[in-house]
């Protein structure tokens, strides 16, 4: 399994230590720039460390952009990580998260943020004594996608600038035809989200706001659902969150993920 890591880079996105040192790194990083390479302080064109593709958009038009032109992407790396640059979250983290979704089969994940996290939605708050949660949909600031999912979204990923909305939209489409157990989180992996949301650059770009952006994918699409929630399935019980708990930590400390 070969996984790679693609973050929008720009004059203030944070350098995470997994970025600069790819010694023993078992995925691929990819910084897509959305200011010019040369005002970036620190950015090598050619590191050995990580790949930089100047693109100049917003995220999801950039990706887009990239498996459109460059389909061979997909071919390439069976699992994507699209975080954000404000996203705090270990080596460690990454890798524990690319296998626990390959594990359990997963279309989509994302990490659960912590509790000092600026967030959107409360059900992507870290819960305590819980493993595996199906959810309605991730946000897309920081998802794990499988190639399969890339496949099946793909045309979706430009429909606005800002993306609000079409996380909403990916869960509705992948649940409609893989079912409700291909999307899920794992409460003990974390990241934390540095900055406020809604707030920033991107936002000040957009031809209209965010909001707006979000409603006319709802009403477009005819949504049955606005929000992200955990799923109504059994696994989704109290206890047997708890089961999963116990046996995803086992699971993390047999493959040395934790102490």
């Amino acid at each position: 399994m070969k996984q790679a890591v693609m973050v929008p880079f720009g004059r203030s996105s944070m350098w995470s230590s997994w970025i600069v040192n790819s010694a023993n790194r078992p995925f691929d990083v990819v910084l897509l720039t959305y200011h010019e390479p040369t005002s970036i302080k620190g950015l090598e064109m050619n590191s050995p460390h990580y790949q930089v593709l100047d693109l100049h958009d917003f995220k999801w038009v950039m990706i887009q952009n990239l498996f459109t032109q460059s389909p061979e992407w997909l071919d390439k790396y069976d699992y994507f990580f699209f975080v954000d640059d404000d996203i705090e979250i270990t080596e460690e983290g990454i890798i524990s998260l690319f296998q626990l979704c390959s594990h359990h089969q997963l279309l989509l994940s994302q990490p659960v943020l912590t509790r000092d996290s600026y967030k959107s939605w409360r059900v992507l708050r870290k819960k305590y004594i819980a493993g595996i949660r199906y959810l309605s949909t991730v946000e897309l600031m920081c998802p794990v996608m499988h190639r399969d999912a890339i496949r099946k979204l793909l045309s979706t990923f430009s429909l606005n600038q800002s993306g609000w909305g079409i996380d909403i939209l990916w869960g509705n489409l992948l649940r409609k035809e893989y079912g409700n157990y291909r999307i899920a989180v794992f409460d003990q992996i974390s990241a934390r989200h540095t900055k406020p949301v809604g707030k920033g650059e991107l936002y000040n770009k957009l031809g209209k706001t965010a909001v707006e952006e979000r409603d006319e994918i709802f009403h477009t699409y005819h949504l049955p659902e606005t929000k992200i929630f955990e799923l109504p399935v059994p696994e989704n019980s109290f206890l047997e969150k708890r089961k999963s708990y116990f046996k995803i930590r086992k699971w993390l400390k047999e493959n040395e993920f934790i102490a």
